[in-house]
């Protein structure tokens, strides 16, 4: 069911519900107030009868028939009948009702007639009299009549109420449907958009009447998701252009070798030559293909990364541990900050070890690299109660300015970098590696020349 029809069932269930319930109470209130005006009535026509006693008990004269098929009975203490104003009458008291009468001294009650379509109401009554009997017994009036008047104006007002109602209803759902197709105005143009030609087009980008309400943020954050994807088909073409380019170059190199020594290398040391340049380019070539299915595979792991709660000292010991290992000529200078060491329980994040130690390895890789055997510096520091930062400083060529979110690319290299063999892909992995921990990597310049890495992961909670 479209929101366009639910709306408008909402609202008319919702306007049809109260319509309904203010008319019943209404008709409910107006049935109970014409039953008490004409039981009043009755009661002031049964106490009447008291007038036409004479001293000894005898009736005279009659009660002047006001209201339709009017009927007053007058019971003797004796319980005998002394009086009746219509000689046809419908009800019959009973021995019974005439002692309930005189038990309750005040009963109001109605009843079936032929020939009627509503009931008929009653009032019967007792009083003492002019001359009370010895025995205390008391005198009983009754008096009944049709309402026909009050039943027929409740009658009209029910019709009323069926009527208006219907018709109330009616206009609600034509209201709803014109208030539901007026408010989803914007989004129907939303989709219109959508469904044209241009939204095939990578630039395409939705436009909304009002960009401050609901529908025109739901725009705006369809654009950005838009702007990102865009972004992304991009950095991919990039990438393929890119690791095409760099694939073939080691591989066209290889070929020129090989195809060389076949044709001029006549003796064996020429030979040699020729194969290990060949083996150079080839281990180019794997360490490429190494780096690129990394990428590949650090892409999908986030879902299923298996985090385990880590001492981060541990984590940054052992990646230091594992650079001075594997870079011995390399001078690095490991510093542990005061908030780090004041800590009275172990600063501790969830995470890989693996890809944390891979990260870290290589982000200083690339700072022994372009620091041309200068110090380097690995600092881990408080951030904030809930982050610590991890610092990589390096003495070396540094960055060009307005690079510093370009080399996070995977294949791009900073533009003064050419003369130093790389390919762009260390520094991509370790930002993913990072990102997927919910962590941030930010590169600056550092003062006096260099570079400074920023890494902020946030702590595990006590």
């Amino acid at each position: 069911m479209q929101i366009k029809h639910k709306l408008i069932l909402w609202f008319s269930s919702l306007v049809a519900s109260i319509l309904v319930i203010f008319s019943v109470y209404v008709y409910s209130t107006y049935a109970s107030f014409r039953q008490r005006s004409i039981e009043d009535r009755l009661a002031r026509k049964a106490r009447v009868t008291e007038q036409l006693l004479t001293l000894r008990g005898a009736v005279a004269g009659s009660v002047i028939t006001s209201m339709p098929e009017q009927v007053e009975l007058v019971y003797s203490p004796s319980d005998s009948l002394i009086y009746n104003s219509q000689q046809t009458n419908d009800f019959v008291a009973e021995p019974a009702f005439r002692s309930r009468v005189r038990r309750e001294r005040l009963v109001r009650f109605q009843y079936e007639s032929p020939g009627h379509l509503y009931p008929k109401d009653g009032v019967a009554l007792t009083y003492a009299g002019v001359s009370p009997s010895p025995d205390g017994r008391e005198y009983v009036a009754i008096a009944t009549a049709y309402d026909q008047d009050g039943y027929q104006r409740q009658k009209d007002l029910r019709d009323l109420f069926i009527i208006g109602n219907a018709v109330s209803i009616g206009l609600v759902i034509l209201m709803g449907y014109l208030f539901a197709r007026q408010a989803l105005k914007p989004l129907n143009s939303l989709i219109d958009q959508i469904n044209t030609p241009e939204a095939s087009s990578l630039t395409f980008r939705l436009r909304a009447n009002n960009p401050q309400d609901e529908v025109g943020v739901l725009a705006q954050a369809f654009n950005d998701l838009l702007t990102r994807q865009e972004r992304l088909v991009e950095n991919q073409r990039s990438f393929i252009a890119q690791a095409s380019h760099e694939l073939r170059t080691p591989l066209t190199t290889i070929k020129g070798w090989l195809e060389t020594s076949m044709l001029y290398d006549a003796d064996a040391e020429s030979l040699k030559r020729g194969m290990a340049q060949a083996v150079k380019e080839l281990d180019k070539l794997t360490a490429l293909s190494n780096g690129l299915l990394q990428l590949a595979r650090i892409d999908g792991v986030d879902a299923q990364l298996d985090r385990q709660p880590l001492e981060l000292v541990e984590v940054v010991l052992d990646a230091a541990d594992t650079f001075s290992k594997q870079h011995s000529g390399q001078s690095l200078s490991l510093q542990l900050s005061d908030g780090i060491l004041e800590q009275s329980i172990p600063v501790m994040i969830r995470g890989n070890a693996y890809l944390l130690r891979t990260a870290l390895l290589n982000l200083l890789d690339n700072a022994a690299k372009y620091s041309g055997g200068q110090p380097v510096t690995l600092c881990l520091e408080m951030d904030t109660e809930e982050r610590s930062r991890i610092r990589i400083e390096d003495r070396g060529i540094g960055l060009t300015p307005g690079e510093e979110e370009r080399v996070l690319l995977p294949l791009v290299r900073g533009s003064n970098v050419q003369a130093i063999d790389g390919f762009g892909i260390g520094l991509t992995l370790a930002h993913r590696i990072i990102t997927i921990h919910q962590g941030k990597l930010r590169l600056r310049p550092r003062p006096g020349g260099g570079t400074i890495t920023d890494i902020t992961l946030p702590l595990q909670p006590a």
